[in-house]
């Protein structure tokens, strides 16, 4: 992290922000140093230092401490050696707090300091507004016509990292329905009418529930996102303020059958203290990942600290203070809560709990690990990243152990199991002293071997794992991009290296030997370095280890040209069976003159180049720039704010448009400050 992101963040924990607000603020950093956009920090609020724990699930309590029923868990398998070397390691690594009180303890430590100021029972919260909306379909006079039914036909699928280890996002289709979330409002549309079946949204006087992203799986319909209760609070402890409206952040997920899409079902609900962090679907399995900040004020009751794990099937219930994982020296501080559950049944929500914060979370079939940053006594160029381990067992989550390894993490793609070992690569330090490594660690997250000092003075800009072979992308002057041997997991070895002007930041595997990379060529900064110039797509063919070679490129857009792909992997979209490629492109010169966005498709052909296929493009407009686009059959859907638009996938030519109207509803009635005299 670099001065003015550190400086950013201090700031940001000295004022009393709410949960999901702050969480915000230090995404729209992380997405400043990917893009290089200026980050503007607009969301303000009040809440004190931050504590991180995930809720352990064996363990808990609902409402006057009657303990629940176990968590469900997946058929037995017999127990060998290995998992009995789980366990030692579980027994030895992890700690849990004793009680309440040595809870209260630590929180204390980390919240009073002469830089804070902390309002005995008040939590004063100033929210900036928010938009709701209402729908109408509109369908363009000139094709009234309908889409041909395609619920038999191929449709896209959501770019995950893991095959059958599902990821949520704004919108899915099953081939004939697309499910898809905007403006707080889930919607269920009719792909071959293009027309609104149903649509979710709710608001209330002290409610709000923002939906972030979904899942589709058979006749279920699961939404996830953040639900913010608001009660009175009417302690004075400054005489300005009183009767505020304090909200409380949680996040929620909402199964719904959607057997009748023109009437969803709700059928079951489960909330996390804590804003939404990610997660994922393995099966009929969802796996939660929460983080609750919090803070610690004399007099503070024990329902205020600790987390709250609620459920329409079993209640709502405290996760007890001796459940909660405790690592000492934790740089963070937040309650960090991992749940499982069922989609298909009854069957009590399973959840673990640790005092600590996350920063990347990958997911295999099996295990589910999550990394914390340590900055060792504030030194950021020496820093390490804690890796833990979840075992997933049907809808049981366990946790393993935990390990640790040298420097900062990319991004998600970089970590992989494969064969029960976890690959990590990561970088270390800044400027010239940066350096890379590769690491492979066991089953129990012990170093089985690592790789140091890959290109010294540079750091990673994109990793994928792919079997036994690992490609690396780092970045200073010239982009080199590493083939690594991984074949013996004590023994890994740099095959090959391709150095070539400019660098990618997502590599995507086209086949097993052929290897996608999206990123910037470069230019000189007049300063003997280096700047991005525009966007620029390759072929790389990794059939030969040792010499890999880029086969053909492509540049896309002039100067400034930018896109999400860089570092949201889901906005991909790919048509396999026609080979095609493509993803969202923002347009941008010196001038500002002729700027556009863009949604541009290519085809691949490995005989020959990237070529054009057809491009959608319209003046730039946060309304209506395209965050997604997906087809069914033959017929190309671009996803915006506002509108849904459906084109032949072979003419590009425009078929119908859904018209989705914004509506502003103010915040007024949610948030109230008087002022005494």
């Amino acid at each position: 992290m670099n001065n003015n992101q550190e400086k950013y963040r201090n700031a940001i924990n000295q004022i009393h922000a709410s949960d999901e607000l702050k969480e915000k603020t230090i995404q729209k950093m992380k997405e400043k140093r990917k893009e290089n956009k200026v980050v503007y920090l607009k969301y303000l609020s009040a809440c004190a230092m931050f504590v991180v724990a995930i809720g352990v699930g064996s363990l808990y309590y609902q409402k006057g401490n009657t303990k629940i029923a176990e968590c469900p868990v997946a058929p037995v398998i017999p127990t060998d050696n290995t998992a009995q070397t789980q366990m030692v390691a579980l027994n030895k690594d992890l700690q849990r707090f004793e009680s309440i009180e040595e809870l209260r303890s630590v929180l204390k430590e980390n919240t009073y300091s002469k830089n804070n100021v902390i309002y005995e029972g008040l939590d004063v919260v100033m929210a900036e507004s928010e938009t709701a909306t209402n729908t109408k379909s509109s369908l363009n006079s000139d094709k009234q016509e309908s889409i041909r039914d395609l619920s038999s036909e191929d449709y896209s699928k959501t770019n995950v990292q893991v095959e059958n280890v599902d990821e949520a996002d704004i919108v899915k289709t099953d081939g004939e329905y697309i499910y898809y979330i905007t403006q707080n409002t889930a919607y269920i549309i009719k792909a071959n009418d293009l027309e609104i079946v149903s649509s979710k949204y709710i608001y209330g006087d002290k409610e709000r529930f923002s939906p972030q992203e979904l899942y589709i799986n058979k006749d279920r319909l699961i939404v996830i996102g953040t639900y913010n209760t608001y009660e009175e609070n009417e302690n004075i402890v400054k005489k300005r303020y009183s009767n505020f409206l304090n909200p409380k952040t949680m996040t929620q997920a909402i199964v719904y059958d959607i057997s009748n899409k023109a009437n969803p079902e709700e059928i079951r609900t489960v909330r996390l203290d804590g804003y939404y962090k990610d997660s994922r679907m393995i099966g009929e399995n969802i796996y939660l990942i929460s983080s609750k900040n919090a803070y610690y004020y004399d007099g503070i009751k024990e329902n205020e600290i600790l987390p709250l794990v609620y459920d329409t099937k079993t209640g709502e219930r405290i996760i007890s203070a001796t459940d909660i994982a405790y690592f000492p020296n934790t740089n963070s501080f937040s309650f960090m809560t991992v749940a499982g559950f069922d989609i298909n049944n009854d069957n009590v929500v399973c959840t673990e709990t640790f005092f600590g914060a996350s920063d990347e979370i990958y997911a295999s079939k099996n295990n589910i690990y999550i990394t914390q940053i340590n900055y060792n006594n504030y030194d950021y160029r020496n820093s390490t990243n804690t890796i833990y381990k979840f075992k997933l067992n049907g809808s049981k989550i366990e946790m393993l152990c935990k390990g640790e390894v040298k420097g900062n993490l990319n991004n998600q793609f970089s970590m992989d199991e494969y064969e029960g070992n976890l690959r990590i690569a990561t970088t270390s330090g800044y400027d010239d002293e940066a350096t890379n490594q590769l690491y492979i660690l066991d089953e129990n997250l012990k170093e089985l071997s690592k790789i140091e000092n890959i290109a010294v003075g540079e750091k990673i800009y994109a990793v994928r794992f792919i079997g036994k072979i690992g490609y690396v992308v780092t970045f200073e002057q010239i982009d080199p991009l590493f083939v690594i041997d991984l074949s013996d997991p004590r023994n890994p070895t740099i095959k090959g290296e391709l150095k070539i002007p400019g660098y990618s930041s997502y590599l995507h595997p086209y086949d097993e030997t052929h290897i996608i990379g999206i990123g910037y060529n470069t230019k000189s900064n007049g300063y003997g370095g280096v700047t991005n110039a525009n966007m620029k797509m390759s072929m790389f063919d990794v059939s030969d280890l040792e010499n890999p070679r880029e086969m053909f490129s492509v540049d896309i857009g002039e100067e400034y040209a930018s896109s999400s792909i860089m570092y949201n992997h889901k906005v991909l979209f790919e048509n396999k069976a026609q080979n095609l490629i493509g993803f969202p492109v923002t347009y941008r010169n010196h001038s500002a003159v002729n700027d556009k966005d863009a949604f541009v498709i290519y085809h691949i052909n490995l005989e020959n180049v990237f070529e054009k296929y057809g491009e959608i493009t319209q003046k730039i407009d946060y309304r209506t720039n395209i965050d997604r686009a997906i087809y069914i059959g033959n017929t190309l859907y671009t996803l915006s704010s506002t509108e849904i638009k459906a084109y032949s996938l072979e003419t590009f030519e425009h078929i119908k448009t859904l018209e989705i109207e914004e509506k502003d509803i103010y915040m007024e009635d949610i948030y109230v400050t008087k002022t005494i005299d």
